[in-house]
Protein backbone atom coordinates (compact mmCIF):
# COMPACT_ATOMS: atom_id res chain seq x y z
CA UNK A 1 0.00 0.00 0.00
CA UNK A 2 1.30 3.24 -0.70
CA UNK A 3 1.74 5.12 2.31
CA UNK A 4 0.07 8.39 0.65
CA UNK A 5 -2.97 6.99 0.24
CA UNK A 6 -3.11 5.07 3.48
CA UNK A 7 -6.83 4.87 4.98
CA UNK A 8 -7.69 7.84 7.14
CA UNK A 9 -8.23 5.74 9.90
CA UNK A 10 -5.08 3.60 10.21
CA UNK A 11 -1.65 5.03 11.33
CA UNK A 12 1.14 4.50 9.71
CA UNK A 13 4.65 3.04 10.82
CA UNK A 14 7.26 3.53 9.10
CA UNK A 15 10.52 0.83 10.00
CA UNK A 16 13.84 1.67 9.15
CA UNK A 17 17.13 -0.67 9.52
CA UNK A 18 20.12 -0.80 7.65
CA UNK A 19 20.48 -4.66 6.95
CA UNK A 20 18.18 -7.53 6.55
CA UNK A 21 16.94 -9.22 9.56
CA UNK A 22 14.43 -11.57 10.45
CA UNK A 23 13.27 -9.80 13.68
CA UNK A 24 12.40 -7.12 11.43
CA UNK A 25 10.72 -8.88 9.45
CA UNK A 26 8.53 -10.61 12.69
CA UNK A 27 7.62 -7.64 13.94
CA UNK A 28 6.22 -5.45 10.82
CA UNK A 29 4.28 -8.48 9.88
CA UNK A 30 2.86 -8.55 13.52
CA UNK A 31 2.08 -4.64 13.23
CA UNK A 32 0.02 -5.43 9.68
CA UNK A 33 -1.58 -8.13 11.12
CA UNK A 34 -2.93 -5.81 13.87
CA UNK A 35 -4.52 -3.17 11.35
CA UNK A 36 -1.12 -0.88 10.88
CA UNK A 37 -0.43 0.31 7.65
CA UNK A 38 3.23 -0.38 7.91
CA UNK A 39 6.19 0.54 5.27
CA UNK A 40 9.80 -0.13 5.72
CA UNK A 41 13.31 1.50 4.23
CA UNK A 42 15.99 -0.66 4.33
CA UNK A 43 19.98 -0.98 3.10
CA UNK A 44 19.25 -5.04 1.82
CA UNK A 45 23.39 -5.13 0.75
CA UNK A 46 22.82 -7.69 -1.82
CA UNK A 47 20.57 -10.35 0.53
CA UNK A 48 17.38 -9.97 -0.31
CA UNK A 49 14.66 -9.19 2.17
CA UNK A 50 11.35 -11.28 2.55
CA UNK A 51 8.16 -9.32 3.14
CA UNK A 52 4.82 -9.74 2.41
CA UNK A 53 3.64 -7.97 -0.89
CA UNK A 54 1.27 -5.68 0.59
CA UNK A 55 4.20 -3.47 2.66
CA UNK A 56 5.56 -1.00 0.81
CA UNK A 57 9.85 -1.93 1.20
CA UNK A 58 12.01 0.72 -0.06
CA UNK A 59 15.32 -0.43 -0.79
CA UNK A 60 18.93 0.84 -1.34
CA UNK A 61 20.60 -1.36 -2.88
CA UNK A 62 24.49 -1.48 -2.68
CA UNK A 63 25.79 -4.63 -1.90
CA UNK A 64 28.43 -4.24 0.89
CA UNK A 65 28.12 -7.40 3.66
CA UNK A 66 27.08 -6.32 7.18
CA UNK A 67 29.86 -6.41 9.26
CA UNK A 68 32.19 -5.46 6.19
CA UNK A 69 34.69 -2.15 7.31
CA UNK A 70 33.89 -0.91 3.64
CA UNK A 71 30.60 -0.18 4.68
CA UNK A 72 31.74 2.22 6.85
CA UNK A 73 32.49 4.51 3.78
CA UNK A 74 28.46 3.83 2.19
CA UNK A 75 26.98 4.91 5.50
CA UNK A 76 26.77 8.77 4.08
CA UNK A 77 25.00 7.43 0.76
CA UNK A 78 22.52 5.59 3.34
CA UNK A 79 21.69 8.07 5.55
CA UNK A 80 21.04 9.83 2.87
CA UNK A 81 18.89 7.72 1.27
CA UNK A 82 16.96 7.42 4.57
CA UNK A 83 16.57 11.33 5.39
CA UNK A 84 15.51 11.40 1.48
CA UNK A 85 12.66 8.76 1.71
CA UNK A 86 12.00 9.86 5.41
CA UNK A 87 11.04 13.37 4.79
CA UNK A 88 9.22 12.22 1.44
CA UNK A 89 7.20 9.71 2.93
CA UNK A 90 3.95 10.02 5.21
CA UNK A 91 3.94 8.23 8.03
CA UNK A 92 3.08 8.64 12.34
CA UNK A 93 5.42 6.68 13.78
CA UNK A 94 8.90 5.81 12.49
CA UNK A 95 10.59 2.50 14.14
CA UNK A 96 14.46 2.63 13.95
CA UNK A 97 16.24 -0.25 14.50
CA UNK A 98 19.75 0.50 16.43
CA UNK A 99 21.74 3.59 16.33
CA UNK A 100 22.90 3.72 12.49
CA UNK A 101 19.45 4.86 11.86
CA UNK A 102 17.86 6.48 15.04
CA UNK A 103 20.33 9.22 14.53
CA UNK A 104 18.93 10.10 11.43
CA UNK A 105 15.25 9.07 12.18
CA UNK A 106 14.69 11.47 15.70
CA UNK A 107 15.95 14.56 13.76
CA UNK A 108 13.23 13.66 11.01
CA UNK A 109 10.91 12.89 13.66
CA UNK A 110 11.23 16.24 15.89
CA UNK A 111 11.33 18.46 12.63
CA UNK A 112 8.29 16.51 11.13
CA UNK A 113 6.44 16.63 15.22
CA UNK A 114 5.79 12.81 14.78
CA UNK A 115 6.83 9.86 17.12
CA UNK A 116 9.59 7.57 17.46
CA UNK A 117 10.17 4.09 18.63
CA UNK A 118 14.07 3.27 18.94
CA UNK A 119 14.43 -0.80 18.88
CA UNK A 120 18.01 -1.90 19.81
CA UNK A 121 18.64 -5.46 18.42
CA UNK A 122 22.65 -4.38 18.87
CA UNK A 123 23.97 -2.00 20.79
CA UNK A 124 26.47 -0.46 18.18
CA UNK A 125 28.69 1.29 20.29
CA UNK A 126 30.08 -1.94 21.82
CA UNK A 127 30.59 -3.63 18.34
CA UNK A 128 32.77 -1.01 17.21
CA UNK A 129 36.17 -0.67 17.13
CA UNK A 130 37.51 1.20 20.20
CA UNK A 131 38.51 4.59 18.31
CA UNK A 132 34.73 5.00 17.94
CA UNK A 133 33.37 3.21 20.70
CA UNK A 134 33.63 5.73 23.76
CA UNK A 135 32.07 8.54 21.20
CA UNK A 136 29.18 5.98 20.06
CA UNK A 137 28.29 5.05 23.17
CA UNK A 138 28.32 8.29 24.84
CA UNK A 139 26.06 9.65 22.26
CA UNK A 140 24.08 7.26 21.78
CA UNK A 141 22.72 6.73 25.61
CA UNK A 142 22.82 11.00 25.42
CA UNK A 143 19.70 10.73 22.60
CA UNK A 144 18.24 7.18 23.46
CA UNK A 145 15.78 9.17 25.97
CA UNK A 146 14.47 11.22 23.13
CA UNK A 147 12.39 8.13 21.53
CA UNK A 148 8.83 7.79 22.69
CA UNK A 149 9.54 4.11 23.76
CA UNK A 150 12.84 1.86 23.93
CA UNK A 151 12.75 -1.73 23.14
CA UNK A 152 15.41 -4.22 23.68
CA UNK A 153 16.43 -7.78 22.65
CA UNK A 154 16.91 -8.90 26.22
CA UNK A 155 16.30 -8.00 29.70
CA UNK A 156 20.37 -7.99 30.61
CA UNK A 157 20.55 -5.15 27.91
CA UNK A 158 19.17 -2.44 30.04
CA UNK A 159 22.18 -2.87 32.07
CA UNK A 160 24.46 -2.91 28.79
CA UNK A 161 22.61 0.99 28.14
CA UNK A 162 23.99 2.09 31.50
CA UNK A 163 20.36 1.28 33.56
CA UNK A 164 17.21 2.18 33.36
CA UNK A 165 17.66 5.70 31.77
CA UNK A 166 14.53 5.54 29.87
CA UNK A 167 11.31 6.30 31.04
CA UNK A 168 9.53 3.35 28.38
CA UNK A 169 11.81 0.50 28.26
CA UNK A 170 10.33 -2.75 27.08
CA UNK A 171 11.81 -6.22 25.95
CA UNK A 172 10.93 -7.99 23.18
CA UNK A 173 12.93 -11.13 23.07
CA UNK A 174 14.23 -12.85 19.82
CA UNK A 175 12.17 -15.32 19.52
CA UNK A 176 10.45 -17.41 16.42
CA UNK A 177 6.63 -17.62 15.13
CA UNK A 178 5.08 -20.62 16.62
CA UNK A 179 3.51 -21.58 13.04
CA UNK A 180 7.15 -22.55 12.30
CA UNK A 181 7.12 -25.43 14.98
CA UNK A 182 3.44 -25.87 15.82
CA UNK A 183 2.05 -29.21 14.62
CA UNK A 184 4.70 -30.71 13.79
CA UNK A 185 7.17 -34.00 15.03
CA UNK A 186 10.25 -32.78 16.78
CA UNK A 187 11.40 -35.58 17.85
CA UNK A 188 14.46 -37.08 16.03
CA UNK A 189 15.60 -40.43 15.94
CA UNK A 190 18.37 -41.63 13.97
CA UNK A 191 21.66 -43.56 13.81
CA UNK A 192 23.45 -40.10 13.78
CA UNK A 193 23.71 -37.73 16.78
CA UNK A 194 22.76 -34.22 14.48
CA UNK A 195 24.40 -30.97 15.28
CA UNK A 196 23.09 -27.81 13.33
CA UNK A 197 23.99 -23.98 13.17
CA UNK A 198 22.72 -21.68 11.49
CA UNK A 199 22.26 -18.10 10.84
CA UNK A 200 25.12 -15.60 10.78
CA UNK A 201 28.81 -17.47 10.79
CA UNK A 202 31.33 -14.72 12.24
CA UNK A 203 35.13 -16.29 13.94
CA UNK A 204 33.97 -14.79 17.46
CA UNK A 205 31.40 -17.58 17.29
CA UNK A 206 34.17 -20.39 17.24
CA UNK A 207 32.47 -22.54 14.58
CA UNK A 208 36.34 -23.35 14.00
CA UNK A 209 36.33 -25.06 17.30
CA UNK A 210 33.13 -26.62 16.42
CA UNK A 211 34.26 -27.90 13.99
CA UNK A 212 37.88 -29.54 15.30
CA UNK A 213 35.59 -30.88 17.88
CA UNK A 214 32.88 -32.57 15.71
CA UNK A 215 35.95 -33.98 13.50
CA UNK A 216 37.30 -36.03 16.43
CA UNK A 217 33.75 -37.63 17.22
CA UNK A 218 32.35 -41.03 16.08
CA UNK A 219 28.21 -41.04 15.29
CA UNK A 220 28.35 -37.37 15.12
CA UNK A 221 26.88 -34.88 12.13
CA UNK A 222 27.23 -31.78 11.82
CA UNK A 223 25.42 -29.37 9.80
CA UNK A 224 26.00 -25.64 9.40
CA UNK A 225 24.03 -23.21 6.95
CA UNK A 226 24.31 -19.64 6.96
CA UNK A 227 26.15 -16.69 5.54
CA UNK A 228 30.27 -15.76 6.16
CA UNK A 229 31.07 -11.77 5.19
CA UNK A 230 34.46 -12.75 6.50
CA UNK A 231 36.54 -14.30 3.44
CA UNK A 232 39.14 -15.72 5.43
CA UNK A 233 37.50 -17.39 8.03
CA UNK A 234 35.23 -18.67 5.49
CA UNK A 235 37.62 -20.17 3.57
CA UNK A 236 39.10 -21.93 6.64
CA UNK A 237 35.55 -23.33 7.66
CA UNK A 238 35.15 -24.76 3.72
CA UNK A 239 38.63 -26.15 4.16
CA UNK A 240 37.75 -28.22 7.00
CA UNK A 241 34.56 -28.75 5.48
CA UNK A 242 36.28 -30.83 2.16
CA UNK A 243 38.13 -32.72 4.51
CA UNK A 244 35.62 -34.12 7.01
CA UNK A 245 32.52 -36.61 5.75
CA UNK A 246 30.72 -35.67 9.08
CA UNK A 247 30.48 -32.08 8.06
CA UNK A 248 27.79 -30.93 5.65
CA UNK A 249 28.12 -26.79 5.40
CA UNK A 250 26.75 -24.08 3.28
CA UNK A 251 27.74 -20.53 3.80
CA UNK A 252 26.42 -18.41 0.87
CA UNK A 253 22.86 -17.78 2.67
CA UNK A 254 19.74 -19.43 3.03
CA UNK A 255 16.22 -18.43 3.32
CA UNK A 256 15.09 -18.43 7.44
CA UNK A 257 13.20 -21.36 6.52
CA UNK A 258 15.57 -23.88 5.98
CA UNK A 259 17.56 -22.70 9.15
CA UNK A 260 14.32 -23.31 10.89
CA UNK A 261 14.04 -26.67 9.38
CA UNK A 262 17.59 -27.32 9.84
CA UNK A 263 16.61 -27.04 14.06
CA UNK A 264 13.45 -28.85 13.77
CA UNK A 265 15.35 -32.18 12.75
CA UNK A 266 18.59 -31.69 14.87
CA UNK A 267 19.28 -32.95 18.14
CA UNK A 268 20.91 -29.82 19.26
CA UNK A 269 22.23 -26.64 18.54
CA UNK A 270 25.08 -24.86 19.65
CA UNK A 271 26.01 -21.10 20.53
CA UNK A 272 29.41 -19.94 21.23
CA UNK A 273 30.33 -16.19 21.92
CA UNK A 274 33.26 -14.70 22.35
CA UNK A 275 32.25 -12.53 26.16
CA UNK A 276 35.66 -10.68 25.42
CA UNK A 277 33.66 -8.58 23.06
CA UNK A 278 30.93 -6.37 25.08
CA UNK A 279 27.85 -7.04 22.76
CA UNK A 280 28.41 -10.86 22.41
CA UNK A 281 27.86 -10.61 26.56
CA UNK A 282 24.66 -9.15 26.85
CA UNK A 283 23.59 -11.46 22.88
CA UNK A 284 20.44 -13.65 23.48
CA UNK A 285 20.19 -14.55 20.07
CA UNK A 286 17.91 -16.19 18.16
CA UNK A 287 19.36 -19.67 18.23
CA UNK A 288 18.12 -19.74 21.37
CA UNK A 289 15.02 -19.36 21.26
CA UNK A 290 14.69 -21.59 17.97
CA UNK A 291 15.85 -24.54 20.24
CA UNK A 292 13.29 -23.80 23.11
CA UNK A 293 10.51 -23.79 20.12
CA UNK A 294 11.98 -27.13 18.36
CA UNK A 295 12.35 -28.68 22.14
CA UNK A 296 15.96 -29.88 21.90
CA UNK A 297 18.99 -28.32 24.08
CA UNK A 298 21.44 -25.74 23.28
CA UNK A 299 24.96 -25.45 24.30
CA UNK A 300 26.05 -21.60 25.28
CA UNK A 301 29.13 -20.13 26.90
CA UNK A 302 29.07 -18.65 30.41
CA UNK A 303 29.61 -14.91 30.71
CA UNK A 304 26.65 -14.26 29.02
CA UNK A 305 22.92 -13.33 28.94
CA UNK A 306 22.13 -16.70 26.86
CA UNK A 307 23.66 -18.93 29.41
CA UNK A 308 21.49 -17.15 32.48
CA UNK A 309 18.27 -17.60 30.35
CA UNK A 310 19.55 -21.54 29.86
CA UNK A 311 20.51 -21.76 33.44
CA UNK A 312 17.17 -20.50 34.67
CA UNK A 313 15.22 -22.71 32.27
CA UNK A 314 17.57 -26.09 32.50
CA UNK A 315 17.39 -25.83 29.10
CA UNK A 316 21.00 -27.23 27.62
CA UNK A 317 24.16 -26.87 29.07
CA UNK A 318 27.17 -24.20 29.82
CA UNK A 319 30.76 -24.47 29.03
CA UNK A 320 33.59 -21.95 29.07
CA UNK A 321 34.57 -20.23 25.95
CA UNK A 322 37.13 -21.85 23.75
CA UNK A 323 36.99 -24.61 25.48
CA UNK A 324 37.51 -28.17 23.34
CA UNK A 325 37.32 -30.14 26.29
CA UNK A 326 34.42 -29.04 27.80
CA UNK A 327 32.53 -28.56 24.12
CA UNK A 328 33.60 -32.26 23.58
CA UNK A 329 32.66 -33.42 26.73
CA UNK A 330 29.07 -31.85 27.04
CA UNK A 331 28.24 -32.87 23.25
CA UNK A 332 29.18 -36.69 24.26
CA UNK A 333 27.07 -36.31 27.61
CA UNK A 334 23.76 -35.30 25.79
CA UNK A 335 24.74 -38.28 22.35
CA UNK A 336 24.89 -40.94 24.89
CA UNK A 337 21.89 -39.49 27.73
CA UNK A 338 19.05 -39.41 25.21
CA UNK A 339 16.58 -38.97 29.02
CA UNK A 340 18.85 -36.24 29.60
CA UNK A 341 18.84 -34.45 26.02
CA UNK A 342 14.67 -34.87 25.86
CA UNK A 343 14.83 -33.19 29.50
CA UNK A 344 16.35 -30.38 28.59
CA UNK A 345 14.40 -29.76 25.12
CA UNK A 346 10.93 -30.14 26.98
CA UNK A 347 12.35 -27.72 29.35
CA UNK A 348 13.00 -25.42 26.72
CA UNK A 349 9.84 -25.77 25.13
CA UNK A 350 7.86 -25.02 27.88
CA UNK A 351 9.71 -21.94 28.79
CA UNK A 352 8.90 -20.98 24.95
CA UNK A 353 5.19 -21.38 25.63
CA UNK A 354 5.12 -19.76 28.59
CA UNK A 355 7.51 -16.73 28.41
CA UNK A 356 8.76 -16.29 24.84
CA UNK A 357 6.57 -17.32 22.12
CA UNK A 358 6.60 -14.82 19.66
CA UNK A 359 2.36 -14.53 20.21
CA UNK A 360 3.48 -13.12 23.62
CA UNK A 361 6.45 -10.85 21.80
CA UNK A 362 3.67 -9.53 19.57
CA UNK A 363 1.32 -8.74 22.22
CA UNK A 364 3.70 -6.34 24.05
CA UNK A 365 4.93 -4.62 20.29
CA UNK A 366 0.61 -3.83 20.12
CA UNK A 367 0.70 -2.27 23.66
CA UNK A 368 3.65 0.01 23.36
CA UNK A 369 2.21 0.74 20.35
CA UNK A 370 -1.00 1.70 21.88
CA UNK A 371 0.31 3.17 24.73
CA UNK A 372 3.06 5.60 22.37
CA UNK A 373 -0.22 6.55 20.11
CA UNK A 374 -2.49 6.81 23.05
CA UNK A 375 0.34 9.62 24.95
CA UNK A 376 1.15 10.97 21.24
CA UNK A 377 -2.87 12.13 20.94
CA UNK A 378 -3.31 13.11 24.18
CA UNK A 379 -0.09 15.59 23.86
CA UNK A 380 -1.69 16.30 20.61
CA UNK A 381 -4.88 17.36 22.34
CA UNK A 382 -2.99 19.42 24.98
CA UNK A 383 -1.09 21.29 22.30
CA UNK A 384 1.74 19.78 23.58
Amino acid sequence: MNSNNRSPDKTSIIMVISYPDNRLKKEMESLKKNGYDVQVVIWERGWPFPHSPDIKVKSFNINIPSGSIKSMFYFPLWWSFLIFELFKSNWDVVHAVNFDTYLFSLLVAKIKNKAIVYDIFDFYGDVLPSFLRNIVVTLDKYLLPYSNALILADDSRIEQIGGKIHSNIHTINNSPSEDLFDGKDMDNPGDEFVIFVGGKIIEQRSLDLLISAASQMDGVKLIILGHCSEPLYKARLLEWGEKMDNLEINLEGVPYQEIINGTREADLTIALYDPRIPNNRYASPNKLFEAMAAKIPIIVNENTSMADIVKNENCGLIIPYGDKTSLKNSITLLKDNPTLKKRLGENGRRAYEKKYSWSIMENKLVNIYNQVLNLEKSNQADGV
